[in-house]
């Protein structure tokens, strides 16, 4: 039986009709509904937020503290909230440090934890250094064997890929190249542990694999009871946690680039090129650690690096004396060792072989300057970035001569780029100044007791991610520790949120309002 009702040209025209209304509808209703957009930037500082919070969470319990007791009672076998929110804060202070890579401490590291304390240290540094978010991204591309869109953002804010299609290749790289480096110093340093200071087997690992590791990552945190003074000595020990610390803040997009790049070969289609910013970065860093490592080192040689004598040397070398001779030499070329290390290690790590209470103050303000350039993009360290100096200095200097644009070896940069450079030299300087006014506020005794300059070193350190200290860390009051653990949040995410920000934001020019002269200088 049929019961197909037979519709009217008129009720079918109804229907149509109703229908394309409907459609109407529904398409304005999806054109007004809010859009709901995947903001690396917000996962990135939450990623941190939940690291910081674990690892605070894991430090204070009875396996992480060397007294096997809850830290909130090693200072009193009676529980009080005054001791619960010391010891909370400490050690959310020493997970904020090595979760954004670094390495200010309130506590001696070496004694104040156990070995899953240092254990979970490690992990902050690591999972800091790589961000949580890659890590999960290199799981679902093994997993589906691709980066989904929002692993694609991720990747390049964290390691300033400018293409989607090379956030798979970029990521798996990275991963390789991280692990490669951390193994290679690791064994180098196990052979300086094992055979040069007669450390056991299982402590040769252990400090060989927690030393390479921070300084890869660019955290300067170590399991000596005084940092690196202990192996001060030790000129290998030296270049090597230096050579660490500085390919760690390279960058991964140099390091690919290098990679894939054969100077060796005839063929220019496999040969490959050196990109312009890899360029910038590579001479940049040298000049920075050469030049900047003889101007430390010829600061410091008869003031902190004069912690051995050196004998005569032209009268042993008259007498033919050759072990005289050597002697001063190989006294010589450790100071000069060390001034080059402590002076790249600056730059990023918190590492001292030197103790910095004997440091001078030109050598100090040197630091500093180091301190808030920082490394290069897409790498473990922070700071304004080698790259972004670089364009600040080529952007003064085009507009000092009146050129429209800003070239550099034939290539122009564009202006964008340059707008980016300023605004996070402006937030860099705004972060610095605003946190030293408020420690001015907030710390009189320390400013008493030790000066001015100390507590903004001690910014500027935090802010630039880097972790030296001027000894002044632990003396900070709460409010001093909450201070620097948000400025060093702000240095780790801050500019790489600018900077995406400004790189994802587009603004088209429909208006032009008419122009005004304005008088400055």
């Amino acid at each position: 039986m049929n019961n197909t009702v037979e519709q009217t040209p008129l009720e079918s025209k109804h229907i149509r009709l109703r229908d394309t209304t409907d459609m109407a509808a529904l398409k304005s209703e999806i054109t007004l509904r809010p859009k709901r957009h995947f903001d690396p930037r917000k996962m990135m500082a939450l990623t941190f937020l939940v690291l910081i919070v674990i690892g605070t969470v894991l430090l204070v319990t009875p396996w992480a503290q060397a007294s096997g007791k809850w830290a909130w009672l090693n200072t009193s076998p009676v529980f009080s909230w005054h001791a619960f929110f010391h010891a909370v804060l400490d050690n959310l202070f020493m997970a904020t440090s090595t979760a954004c890579v670094t390495g200010l401490t309130v506590v001696n590291v070496a004694t104040y934890y156990s070995t899953f304390g240092h254990a979970v240290l490690l992990c902050c540094i690591q999972l800091g250094g790589l961000s949580l978010v890659t890590i999960g991204t290199l799981i679902v591309t093994i997993l589906l064997g691709r980066v989904p869109v929002s692993g694609e953002d991720q990747v390049m804010i964290n390691y300033g890929a400018n293409s989607l299609n090379r956030a798979n290749r970029l990521l798996t790289q990275t991963i390789c190249y991280v692990f490669s480096f951390e193994c290679i110093g690791a064994i180098l340093l196990f052979c300086r542990h094992y055979w040069a200071h007669g450390y056991d087997l299982g402590k040769s690992i252990w400090y060989a694999g927690f030393h390479a590791v921070s300084a890869f990552c660019n955290a300067g945190v170590s399991l000596y009871e005084n940092n690196l003074v202990a192996v001060q000595h030790d000129m290998l020990y030296s270049l090597i946690i230096a050579t660490l610390v500085t390919i760690g803040g390279i960058g991964f997009l140099v390091l690919a680039n290098l990679f894939h790049y054969r100077p060796w070969t005839k063929d220019l289609r496999d040969r490959g090129r050196l990109t312009l910013h890899s360029r910038i970065v590579l001479w940049t860093t040298f000049y920075l650690c050469f030049a900047g490592g003889l101007l430390f080192t010829a600061l410091e040689w008869n003031h902190s690096l004069n912690f051995t004598e050196i004998p005569p040397f032209w009268q042993p070398l008259l007498e033919h004396n050759w072990a005289a001779c050597w002697e001063s030499i190989s006294i010589a070329g450790e100071r000069l060792c060390v001034g080059l290390s402590q002076a790249a290690i600056h730059r990023t790590a918190g590492f001292n072989f030197i103790e910095m209470a004997d440091i001078t103050p030109p050598a100090n303000l040197l630091s500093v300057f180091f301190m808030l350039v920082g490394g290069s993009p897409g790498s473990m360290a922070g700071g304004l970035k080698t790259t972004t100096l670089v364009i600040l200095i080529l952007t003064i200097r085009a507009y000092l001569r009146g050129a429209p644009t800003v070239h550099l070896n034939k290539r122009t940069i564009s202006d964008s780029i340059c707008r980016e450079a300023m605004v996070i030299i402006f937030y860099y300087l705004l972060m610095v100044f605003t946190f030293y006014f408020i420690l001015l506020l907030t710390e009189a005794a320390l400013q008493a007791e030790m000066g001015d300059f100390v507590l903004f070193y001690e910014v500027s350190s935090a802010i630039g991610t880097v972790g030296l200290s001027l000894n002044a860390t632990p003396l900070l009051s709460p409010t001093g520790k909450c201070l620097i653990s948000l400025a060093m949040f702000l240095g780790r995410i801050g500019p790489i949120s600018i900077a995406f920000m400004m790189a994802r934001r587009e603004i088209s020019h429909r208006i032009r309002y008419p122009e005004e002269t304005i008088t400055v200088g």
